[in-house]
This record gives C-alpha cells, sequence and structure tokens, in this order.
C-alpha cells in the first residue's frame, strides 16, 4: 500500500509540475511539415507557436508563431514577390532573439523593404540543403538576390546522410543531391499533434540536456567529443563540396552570382580570447578555398572573421550569447547585415547594383 502512495504521490507531482512548466518559456520545438516535398522552403507547420530558453532557469527566453511558410517571421511570405532571401540555418533561423535583431530584418530595414526581406533558416542546414532551399525559392519566390550564411560544418555536414535531410554522394565520379525523408506521420508525432509537447519532458530533455542518450555517451566515452573534434579533416572532400556548391547555388537561386552575397562565420571565442578557440569542423584550407574560388566566379564574399575582429578591438562588444550560446545575438546579425548591404547594394558594388532591392535601394 505504501508502495501504491508513493506511486500516486509521484504521479500527482509529475502532473502539477507539468502544469507549472506549460506556463513558462521551457524550450518547445517546432513541429516539422507533413509536407516533405517542400523541406526545406516550407520548415514547419504554418502558424504553431513555439518558445525557446536555454539551461535550467531558462534564460534569454523567446515566444513566437511561425508564418504561413513556417519560418519565424511576423509576416507571411507571397509567392512571386522577388524578394531577396536569406539562407541559413539556426542563425538565420534565430529562435534566439527577437525578429527585429536578425540579419533578414535589419537587412529590410536598410534598403526600406521590411517585408520584402525573407528568412529562409532551418535548424541543422549544411551547404547541400542550402541548394535545395535555393531551388525551392527560386520556384515559389522568384528572388532578386540572397544571402548565404556560412557557418563551420557546413562543407563538412554536406557529406553526411542524415534522416530528414539532404546530403551530396558520389555517383559515376560526381556529386549528386539525395534526399532521405523522415516520417512525420509516426504514432509518436500524431499524439504530439493532439496533446502538444510535454513540457516536462522538454525541459529534462532540452533544458537540462538530461536524456539517456546523452548520459550513456558521457559514461561510455568521456572524452568522445574532444576526440571527434580532433579528428583529421578530409579537405580534399570538402574542396570537392565547394566546387559543386558554387557551380549549383546561383543556378539554383536563378540569380546572377554577383546578386548572392556568401557571408562565413569566424569561431568569435577564439577572438574574445585565445584560449577560447575551440576545434574547427571544416578544414580551414577548405574554407581559404571558398572565400577564393567563390570571389574567383562572381559571388560576393565577406570573411567575418577581420570584420568582428576589428569591432571587438574598437568596440570590446560581443557578437553573441557568450558565453551560453554561440550563436549571433543582435549585434552581430546587425553587423553581418550591414556587410551584405554592402556586398549586394553599397559601396562595395560602386554604385552599379544590378541586384534591385524591394523599395528601390
Amino acid at each position: 500500500m505504501r508502495f501504491l502512495w508513493i506511486v500516486v504521490g509521484a504521479m500527482l507531482a509529475a502532473v502539477a509540475a507539468e502544469g507549472v512548466l506549460r506556463l513558462l518559456p521551457v524550450s518547445m520545438p517546432l513541429q516539422r511539415t507533413s509536407n516533405v516535398e517542400r523541406w526545406p522552403l516550407q520548415n514547419t507547420e504554418p502558424h504553431t507557436p513555439y518558445s525557446y530558453s536555454l539551461g535550467w532557469s531558462m534564460r534569454n527566453a523567446h515566444r513566437g508563431v511561425t508564418n504561413n511558410y513556417g519560418h519565424v517571421a511576423p509576416f507571411d511570405f507571397r509567392a512571386h514577390s522577388h524578394p531577396v532571401v536569406v539562407v541559413g540555418d539556426s542563425f538565420v533561423e534565430a529562435l534566439m532573439n527577437d525578429y527585429g535583431d536578425t540579419l533578414q530584418a535589419a537587412l529590410g530595414r536598410r534598403i526600406g523593404a521590411p517585408q520584402g526581406v525573407y528568412g529562409l533558416g532551418v535548424s541543422g542546414l549544411s551547404a547541400s540543403d542550402y541548394v535545395a532551399m535555393a531551388r525551392l525559392a527560386r520556384d515559389e519566390f522568384e528572388p532578386r538576390a540572397a544571402v548565404v550564411v556560412v557557418v563551420d560544418g557546413d562543407l563538412s555536414e554536406s557529406l553526411i546522410a542524415r534522416r530528414g535531410s539532404y546530403h551530396l554522394v558520389e555517383e559515376s565520379g560526381h556529386l549528386r543531391l539525395a534526399y532521405d525523408p523522415v516520417r512525420v506521420d509516426s504514432l509518436a508525432t500524431r499524439v504530439r499533434k493532439a496533446i502538444g509537447e510535454l513540457s516536462l519532458h522538454r525541459y529534462f530533455q532540452v533544458n537540462l540536456q538530461f536524456a539517456p542518450e546523452n548520459l550513456l555517451t558521457m559514461r561510455a566515452h568521456p572524452d568522445v567529443a574532444a576526440h571527434q573534434a580532433a579528428s583529421p579533416l578530409d579537405t580534399a572532400r570538402q574542396r570537392r563540396v565547394v566546387d559543386w556548391f558554387l557551380d549549383e547555388l546561383a543556378r539554383g537561386f536563378g540569380i546572377a552570382p554577383s546578386c548572392v552575397a556568401l557571408l562565413l562565420d569566424s569561431d568569435r571565442y577564439a577572438i574574445y580570447g585565445p584560449e577560447l578557440a575551440t576545434p574547427r569542423k571544416d578544414a580551414p584550407d577548405a574554407r581559404r578555398y571558398l572565400i577564393e574560388e567563390a570571389s574567383r566566379r562572381g559571388y560576393r564574399v565577406r570573411d567575418l572573421d577581420p570584420v568582428f575582429r576589428e569591432r571587438f578591438a574598437r568596440d570590446h562588444i560581443r557578437f553573441d550569447h557568450y558565453p551560453i550560446d554561440r550563436h549571433w545575438n543582435g549585434v552581430g546579425h546587425r553587423v553581418a547585415a550591414d556587410e551584405a548591404y554592402r556586398l549586394l547594394f553599397g559601396e562595395d558594388t560602386g554604385g552599379r547594383s544590378a541586384c534591385a532591392a524591394p523599395g528601390g535601394a
């Protein structure tokens, strides 16, 4: 009988905890779209609420609702509207910032068309996904210009087959884009849609990072992360990814390379202090090759590392949510937006931009 009362008490405590956590900004995921053919252009289900926070104390909390394409924006996107599109991973998705503090919002203000810049960011994307996104955006929106945010890992991760993502496979001596759709009609998915995510589960899994797979990995291989970070990088294969990426990107968007701005992020923590530097996923040589080859092919390219370094030396401000989150904060996004504007519409074009921006900038 005592055991029964213990079980009942635990269940009541769990119900009470669930009720309390539902009122708090527990990090709740975006529900992936069931229309797999349109992913990642349509990222998640439209008009779906989400919340974001970090750690046990739910720091840097943000809430919002996706738009008609399942992206994070306070306005709906319109087909065949000829916008400037901003493509990237979680840096562009930017759940950890208010929309007004994002690259796409800042660039929209610069060109005088706040709703003329579409942020097409999805957590976990890589260079292979960016090309798939470009092709879908071309047919849906007919963009006049594009900004692509390239972060560490975008090259190497394009060669890894991941369920629900695009990746590159070898075929007859060439790289080919492949896609392995993820099932979105499973029983677990249907239950979540019916009753919603359990806040208690998400709090333990995401905010506390308390998941069985994490514990098993830590116990069995305590140095696995350090070992993986120090593994040799296949530079030659990453250089092939660069060639494929640059061959396909502007063609995917349906615009000239001169209307595509590539912004390469850097290890900003290393700027704050050399001891904070982290191992790179992409080979430095492949990164340099991307910058040189993209410039040679007519893309507009900016390595943000010297830009961040100069600004940090001058103003001693940080560009991310250091030390809890490496994603850009509002300052980082504004720096990136300024560089994108210069590349596509500003002084870097010599006043001869062929990429007419919404609003006539």
